[in-house]
């Protein structure tokens, strides 16, 4: 039995500081919604700590999909859309919520530095040999600094006093051992091992420092790495060290390796960091740092557009919603949507409650002239001052006229090269048409067209509407009438850190965050529960997930009152196939409604046994035991009950009764022993499917 401990792959792995200009570049990304594998990979690809962040992801939510060979490209596009863009806002809120030295900020724009020159120079000898996974070699070469990233994250200052100026390998290494009781080469193998890729990835990283000779037989990509470590210790002078290194690894005559130095030196010279200036270098990240927060804040925003228009129950209320944030972020005097027609060749008016009926009545051709039409077609907007000298189609004095201005200016909706309708507003004069065209416009024209989207696909509340109006229940309202405030709330939530760093309340902010996340997956999964009564079950590591949940409530339910959390894991068990997401809320709530039971210096203890019955069947035990007063016999005989409530006493806690409905919805059993003597244990036993 051990007592749960911090562990360096994953929960650092959030920890990671990613390269601050890239993290804007990521933001950008995220604002205008471009999130193409292709597109973002190059983004990616500059920035070790959000590979990591993203192969970590999708080694736990879609392990299958990584391919070795691009391992990469094949997360990112494995990984749903929400989840980069949380990974990307959650990079830039840790830049935002660092205070650096300019010490610290030199040395983060070095180790950037030199991860790049790996990288280009990996893909470049990749591409001299014809290696056959180029990007495999790039990203490996890329993470050739993230265990000293890892270590620099965990704590910068010290890092710098422990570790000092660069020194060779060995004596970096010995002092961050003395300081860590690791290193960074440690950290990296066991960070890249962690994802399980069949590749020598963690090899290549973890012997890029070994003396050539000892390289000369080994894989090709520890010998592409190898080379990539010899060129970061003579960045710009071609010697002798490094010809001799390229002539024992690949056989490179020195013309060879002349060509190579030239042609990597092209990419990564015009990004050295070594100005000599560090104020200099701490002001320019304080000024990424102040875009980072605008960005932030502006998706936020965003978010929460998004989140008013997906509450919609249906396209006119949409179209109000839609209408209403035009009128509140413009000088329009009005706003008239039009929806694209199944068969795409023609618009449909749709008027808000408010609006004139006219509008129903206008259907015009895609084909057919017009402001409206051409903004279409193009995929830019167009207003009718630029017309001024030429004789208006008479639809569009009828749709001026609806607008109510002077002119009107029209804007397309479209997502992802889809054409899903269009929107004109009206207008007083030329000068306001630059309003229409600024980015915050821009955005928020984005916003509604990705919410249009989802609403036409299916995948907005219509379906949950409808279920309301037959009456079946009243689960789909009350999950989207929560969603809309909670999900503007926790975005706003977010970066209001910003302004409570290094204050008493910055603990109580995370469990903000915290409970408001955990209401969406519960709210979620109800959803799914109601819409697909079937949801995809998944692989997990039961062991991985208890630990994970432990620590995401360590901070404000057991260190307060300093409980210890022990574990006792049955490390034979395989990934069980069930549903993640019920498995952590179960055991959320039973492990809040333990800390809640008990007294200050407390106990927890967490075992994990894989078992079988008399009849041959399969499952694996979770136990939650706490050392507390117990519960007395009488609430424990309704103690799963929609009507139990114990608040005042052992395991007031949330939702027993839900917890007794969570486990029956993934065929589980659940049952609870208790005394005071022993205090209390719940005993989850969830089935493994035959295999």
């Amino acid at each position: 039995m051990a007592a749960v401990r911090p562990q360096i792959c994953d929960p650092g792995m959030n920890q990671l500081f990613s390269v601050p200009h890239v993290a804007a570049q990521l933001l950008g990304a995220c604002q205008g919604n471009v999130f193409s594998p292709q597109a973002l990979e190059k983004i990616v690809l500059q920035d070790s700590a959000f590979c990591a962040r993203i192969l970590s992801a999708a080694t736990k939510s879609c392990p299958e999909r990584i391919v070795p060979s691009a391992p990469l490209s094949s997360a990112l596009s494995g990984l749903s859309l929400s989840v980069v863009k949380s990974h990307a806002i959650q990079s830039a809120r840790l830049l935002v919520d660092t205070s650096f030295s300019a010490e610290q900020a030199q040395f983060m724009r070095e180790l950037w530095f030199y991860s790049q020159l790996s990288s280009i120079v990996a893909g470049c000898v990749a591409e001299a040999i014809s290696y056959p996974h180029p990007e495999e070699a790039q990203l490996t070469g890329l993470l050739s600094n993230i265990g000293m990233l890892s270590l620099f994250s965990r704590n910068p200052q010290q890092y710098l006093n422990d570790i000092g100026t660069p020194l060779s390998s060995k004596e970096t290494r010995g002092k961050e051992q003395v300081s860590f009781g690791t290193d960074h080469l440690q950290v990296a193998e066991e960070m890249i091992s962690s994802w399980q890729l069949e590749s020598f990835m963690a090899d290549a990283v973890g012997l890029q420092h070994h003396a050539i000779d000892e390289c000369r037989e080994a894989s090709t990509l520890v010998r592409i790495v190898r080379l990539a470590q010899e060129f970061c210790q003579s960045p710009f002078e071609l010697n002798d060290a490094l010809l001799s290194a390229a002539e024992t690894l690949f056989s490179f005559n020195r013309s060879d390796t002349e060509y190579l130095f030239n042609q990597a030196g092209k990419h990564y010279r015009p990004l050295s960091p070594f100005s000599g200036d560090q104020q200099a270098c701490l002001e320019e990240l304080g000024r990424v740092q102040k875009r980072l927060t605008s960005v932030v804040f502006s998706i936020a925003d965003q978010e929460g557009v998004h989140a008013q228009l997906a509450a919609s129950d249906g396209m006119e209320t949409f179209v109000a919603t839609a209408r209403s944030l035009y009128l509140q972020k413009t000088s329009a005097s009005d706003v008239v949507f039009f929806i694209v027609d199944q068969h795409k060749s023609r618009l449909s008016g749709v008027p808000a409650p408010q609006q004139s009926r006219l509008i129903a009545e206008l259907k015009p051709s895609l084909a057919a002239g017009g402001l409206l039409a051409e903004a279409l077609r193009t995929d830019k907007p167009r207003h009718s001052f630029a017309l001024e000298n030429i004789a208006l189609s008479v639809f569009d004095r009828q749709l001026i006229r609806l607008c109510r201005g002077r002119g009107m200016i029209c804007l397309p909706l479209q997502m992802d090269g889809q054409l899903l309708g269009g929107v004109a507003l009206g207008i007083e004069a030329p000068d306001e048409v630059e309003v229409f065209t600024a980015p915050q416009l821009q955005l928020l024209t984005a916003t509604v067209a990705r919410a249009l989207a989802a609403m036409t696909a299916g995948v907005s509340s219509a379906a949950a509407a409808e279920s309301m109006r037959s009456g079946r229940d009243l689960i789909p309202k009350l999950v989207h009438e929560v969603s809309n405030p909670l999900t503007i709330i926790n975005n706003y939530l977010g970066v209001v850190g910003t302004l409570l760093k290094d204050s008493d309340n910055e603990e109580v902010l995370a469990a903000m965050e915290n409970e408001i996340k955990r209401i969406g997956e519960i709210l979620k999964y109800y959803t799914d529960l109601k819409e697909t009564p079937q949801l995809p079950d998944a692989a997990v590591d039961l062991n991985e997930l208890i630990l994970a949940v432990v620590e995401s409530l360590r901070p404000t339910f057991f260190h307060p009152k300093q409980i210890e959390v022990l574990t006792d894991f049955d490390s034979t068990i395989r990934p069980l196939k069930t549903k993640p997401v019920v498995i952590k809320q179960i055991l959320v709530n039973l492990l809040k409604n333990a800390a809640e039971a008990l007294l200050k210096n407390g106990k927890i203890v967490l075992t994990t046994r894989e078992l079988t019955t008399s009849a041959g069947q399969h499952f694996v035990d979770i136990r939650v035991q706490d050392n507390g007063p117990g519960i007395a016999k009488e609430i424990q005989e309704r103690l799963f009950s929609p009507v139990t409530s114990t608040k005042g006493g052992d395991h007031a806690g949330l939702g027993l009764n839900i917890v007794k409905g969570m486990v029956d919805d993934i065929g589980a059993k659940i049952s609870c022993y208790s005394s005071a003597e022993f205090g209390t244990s719940f005993d989850l036993e969830i089935p493994r499917p035959e295999e």
